[in-house]
């Protein structure tokens, strides 16, 4: 898709971070609180993207040995050639289409919060191509969300973004440009720690959202019980 090339281009990244595995079937997403730098490990594979927030395309569904590493100057951990904290350690199963989060907050407290895919994957014998039985790309006016792969490298770039304002930027011109499942939605937003800005783009993709009788979902992501007031104000006025 040309617009989301032309947003990683000018962000300086890949597009071939994420290599295709034909027997995916699952992601993870492993976010800290800490803007400091993570170091993911799944089953000895090494994922170091230099930022605090890793998703992982195209994983077999079953049981995986993940490790989360967070760099610290002091830690007591030496490994990757710098000192880090471990701060997450355990075996996690990953269900078929379907993305789990993994978050770490500034207290080390970790959630887990699993959604469900609604686009197929590949190496996934599930034989739906449109979302909830329509087509809406026919005399709908919209088109089918943004897909996997091309999805999972936006999130890797707007992640390494270290600036609030750079990040809703490029998170907006992404929403504006495309269309999105709500539980892409939700994985968008968690990439950012502000209640505002996850409020502000949540109202902005509700219009960009091929499955919006599931918005409610959106809710998760929020810390206080105003925001999901607002949000469900915004819609009811839409």
């Amino acid at each position: 898709m040309k617009t989301i090339s032309t947003l990683l281009t000018s962000l300086f990244f890949t597009t071939s971070i994420f290599a295709t595995a034909t027997k995916g079937t699952a992601s993870l997403t492993v976010k800290s609180a800490d803007k400091a730098a993570i170091v993911v490990v799944v089953d000895g594979q090494r994922y170091d993207l230099g930022s605090n927030s890793v998703m992982i395309s195209d994983l077999e569904a079953c049981d995986h040995n993940v490790t989360v590493y967070g760099e610290k100057p002091d830690a007591s951990v030496s490994c990757f050639e710098k000192t880090y904290d471990v701060l997450f350690n355990s075996s996690v199963n990953l269900k078929s289409r379907s993305n789990l989060v993994i978050a770490i907050d500034a207290c080390g407290i970790i959630t887990m919060d699993e959604s469900k895919a609604k686009t197929q994957r590949l190496g996934d014998n599930w034989q739906g191509s449109n979302y909830n039985g329509i087509d809406y790309a026919a005399g709908t006016g919209y088109s089918k969300a943004i897909n996997n792969n091309e999805f999972s490298r936006v999130l890797w770039a707007i992640g390494k973004e270290s600036a609030e304002t750079n990040k809703i930027r490029s998170a907006e011109q992404i929403i504006n440009t495309n269309y999105f499942t709500v539980g892409q939605v939700k994985q968008l937003l968690q990439l950012f720690n502000c209640e505002d800005s996850k409020l502000e783009l949540a109202k902005l993709a509700y219009d960009k959202t091929v499955d919006q009788s599931n918005y409610y979902a959106v809710n998760d992501i929020f810390n206080y019980t105003s925001s999901k007031d607002e949000l469900a104000r915004c819609i009811r006025t839409h």
